[in-house]
């Protein structure tokens, strides 16, 4: 057996993933996964005790969706701790670029990687794991930069002794470097350079407004667009009507939506929303599909929106991809609905049922001249205290 150890039992280490393994609604689903490359091999090698049992055994392994998947497979089963997966995967990846670099090179960007992104990432990560875009975006920055210090050396010239010139000569013939321009702060705040000036990031231009009836059309469509997987209707529905992100939408755990008899309701903040009929009816019926459809009976977080990888949630792309066809701006529908909301409803009670911050709600309010923007329980305290 693949998880029995020389005595021919199960590895104990390995018990709960047998356990978990066995409630597959669809067994023939885990044959086909244990026999992949390398998930047998190194599955057999933990239990033989020819490997740990550990996340440093898979850390060994090359970088690969197969190898991600085990080990949220092995998170999922509470058979390894959980931890942030993509910081973990970052954190080799980033080792494995410094390692191909000359030296007076791999040096500095292991220190900027250390102190200027791994810190602050880490930070977030207690209370945001890494998305799979951020780890792009982070893994395509420290190449970026090391693009840019072997240009450096290509022209005759190192951090010590780089000019505004060389720098002005860089950003004219290279777009896209904001990577670049955040390294060469650290660089100048480090004293690793001489205090020039890299030139300022671009402002975008606020896009524009969505019109209210916009956003009740685009409702009307996906309450009858059947093509769209429901998870992502709902999440769509949740950004248009309550103002939410996909982002924290991902992220709502099933103890966030409560039956009353024939009411549904949702916690997005403080105070719970009663959902209208149909979006409540569609978030019943997806429910119900849910806990039929689960691969495994149990096993994970309770996520409201699981995504295809045990223990993750679904992710932003792949709802933002299902909504694109209805174009579908969730970031605009949102501060547009916000902007909506306060001309009608409190700004502290729109903070409150929709988990945003307050003062967020305010500005919303002073920048649209809404009626409510003086009322009295926006102030942060009573008077005299």
């Amino acid at each position: 057996m693949l998880l029995a150890d020389a005595s021919g039992a199960i590895h104990p280490g390995l018990v709960t993933l047998y356990e978990l393994l066995l409630t597959a609604r669809d067994p023939r689903t885990v044959v086909r996964w244990l026999r992949r490359t390398p998930i047998g091999t190194t599955l057999r090698a933990m239990a033989t005790g020819e490997a740990r049992i550990s996340h440093s055994t898979l850390d060994t392994l090359p970088l690969s969706p197969r190898v991600q998947y085990l080990r949220h497979m092995l998170i999922s089963a509470e058979t390894l701790p959980a931890i942030d997966v993509r910081l973990n995967d970052l954190e080799i990846l980033a080792a494995a670029v410094i390692d191909g670099l000359p030296a007076h090179h791999a040096g500095i960007i292991s220190q900027y990687f250390r102190w200027g992104v791994l810190r602050k990432i880490r930070q977030r990560s207690a209370s945001k794991p890494l998305t799979a875009g951020m780890f792009s975006a982070r893994s395509s920055e420290l190449r970026k930069i090391a693009a840019f210090l072997a240009w450096l050396d290509g022209q005759g010239v190192d951090l010590a002794s780089l000019d505004q010139g060389t720098v002005d000569h860089f950003f004219a013939h290279h777009r896209s470097q904001v990577a670049v321009i955040t390294f060469l702060k650290w660089a100048i705040q480090q004293q690793l350079t001489a205090p020039i000036t890299p030139p300022r990031r671009q402002q975008a231009r606020p896009a524009p407004s969505v019109q209210e009836d916009t956003i009740w059309h685009k409702v009307d469509e996906l309450l009858d667009d059947e093509s769209i997987p429901p998870g992502s209707r709902i999440i769509g529905l949740l950004v248009l009507v309550f103002a939410q992100r996909i982002s924290d939408c991902v992220r709502l755990r099933r103890s966030a939506v409560s039956e009353d008899g024939a009411t549904t309701s949702i916690i997005f903040g403080r105070t719970p929303l009663t959902l209208p009929d149909p979006i409540a009816g569609l978030l019943r019926r997806y429910i119900r599909e849910l806990d039929r459809d689960r691969p495994f009976v149990r096993g994970g977080p309770d996520w409201l929106f699981p995504g295809t990888t045990p223990h993750l949630h679904v992710s932003e792309a792949i709802v933002a991809l299902h909504l694109a066809p209805h174009k579908i701006h969730a970031r605009r529908s949102q501060h547009a609905r916000i902007d909506q909301l306060v001309q009608t409803v409190p700004a502290s009670v729109v903070a409150d049922t929709l988990g945003i911050n307050v003062n967020t709600a305010i500005r919303h309010a002073a920048r649209t001249n809404a009626r409510w923007g003086d009322y009295p329980e926006l102030r942060s305290s009573p008077p005299g205290e």
